[in-house]
């Protein structure tokens, strides 16, 4: 190797990287109970391990891999340290695509190595398949470390320890570390809009009036990645924040924005119940956020559906309406039962006007058995002359 060659291989080295190497040799070292002597060689003094070990100087690859064999750190091992912060970078990518299969892929890669870096992107993956125990354990190992962590790894650690507490439902501290996180100036790919959507989800979450201010940001940030044409999520979650505070100007023009035909037909129903006081007087933002996810586990594997839906925080009738979708999809015989057994008798009962309506539209919209529908046809067109009296009145 020239000289040339060597000064831009330094330039391209990242001296932290050395620095999660050493400590994992000597991790390795104590684990198999060897000293610095028993590692040592002609070559490779005690003093110089030493020195590696506590990241004083950066080892050639020669002494590096013969130092990494005699405490079994394969070379593969090797390699992912050395290259670390490129692997913290990919862990934030895989995190926002969301990639499961990479995340399975790289874990495999990771077992037996145990420093910081390693467990930042071991939290990293756990927030990415919400494994949120792994991310718990995983935080309380970074945390002991957290004097000695470089200024790169603890702007990633701020930033996804933000977005942990928002899992945990702890908003004020996850708006705390967020904001900590885009005070560092690194530059990570994929990291900003991360940080930044999850500012406007807490924010969402507690009905902040830095709602506006995250959304614009978030949406500049995702243009600046070319994903203008892939925003109707975050449209779709602003619509909800514009009907649980009445801005009917704002939601319906944000509405205009979303090419998602599934999130317009739910954002119609949802505005539907909301005009209903009687259903909805006391509807927050926390419960439109479940009947929002509620809408939306609808558009993918439905399998667990109903056992998901019990457990979110909305009232029995937005349940009752999130069941008939969901026995729409899946079985229309189903469905039928469901509005003639339990839907329709519980909003009569309840005097919800709007829900009947609704229920009793969706029979008379699908009256292929006459004789089955035919009562419910009736109701429907007794309900609509009643309707048409009250409004005269």
């Amino acid at each position: 190797m020239n000289l040339k060659e060597e000064i831009q291989k330094r330039i391209r080295e990242d001296s932290t990287n050395y620095e999660t190497i050493g400590a994992e040799i000597k991790r390795h070292r104590l684990a198999l109970s060897k000293t610095l002597q028993s590692i040592a060689s002609d070559d490779c003094s005690v003093s110089y391990l030493c020195k590696i070990e506590r990241n004083q100087v950066k080892p050639s690859p020669r002494y590096l891999r013969e130092i990494c064999k005699k405490v079994n750190i394969s070379e593969d091992k090797m390699n992912y340290l050395l290259s670390s912060k490129d692997l913290v970078e990919e862990a934030v990518k895989i995190y926002y695509f969301k990639n499961d299969e990479e995340v399975t892929k790289h874990l495999k890669s990771l077992e037996g190595l145990d420093n910081y870096r390693i467990e930042i992107v071991r939290l990293i993956f756990a927030l990415t398949t919400n494994d949120i125990s792994q991310a718990s354990q995983s935080i309380s190992k970074v945390w002991r470390l957290i004097s000695s962590l470089a200024d790169f790894d603890l702007m990633i650690f701020a930033g996804f320890y933000g977005v942990y507490k928002y899992l945990t439902k702890e908003y004020v501290e996850a708006a705390d570390y967020l904001k900590l996180a885009l005070d560092f100036n690194f530059a990570v790919t994929y990291f900003k809009p991360i940080i930044l959507q999850n500012l406007f989800k807490v924010a969402l979450t507690t009905g902040s009036k830095n709602i506006y201010k995250y959304y614009q940001l978030l949406v500049n940030e995702k243009n600046n990645y070319g994903e203008n044409l892939n925003l109707d999520e975050t449209n779709y979650a602003m619509a909800t924040y514009y009907l649980v505070n009445e801005e009917e100007s704002d939601f319906r023009q944000i509405k205009l924005k979303i090419a998602n035909n599934i999130f317009n037909y739910n954002l119609d129903i949802l505005w539907s119940l909301k005009r209903q006081e009687k259903l909805n007087a006391d509807l927050n933002l926390a419960i439109i956020s479940d009947m929002t996810r509620a809408f939306y586990l609808l558009t993918g594997d439905i399998s667990n559906y109903l056992e998901e839906l019990e457990k979110m925080s909305i009232s029995a009738e937005v349940k009752i309406l999130c069941k008939y979708l969901y026995y729409k999809k899946t079985d229309l015989d189903a469905a039928h039962d469901f509005l003639v057994e339990i839907a329709y008798p519980y909003v009569l009962w309840k005097n919800l006007f709007g829900l009947t309506e609704y229920f009793l539209s969706e029979v008379a919209s699908e009256i292929t058995r006459p004789t089955k529908y035919k009562k419910f046809y009736n109701m429907y067109v007794d309900m609509l002359d009643v309707k048409r009296i009250v409004e005269q009145i």
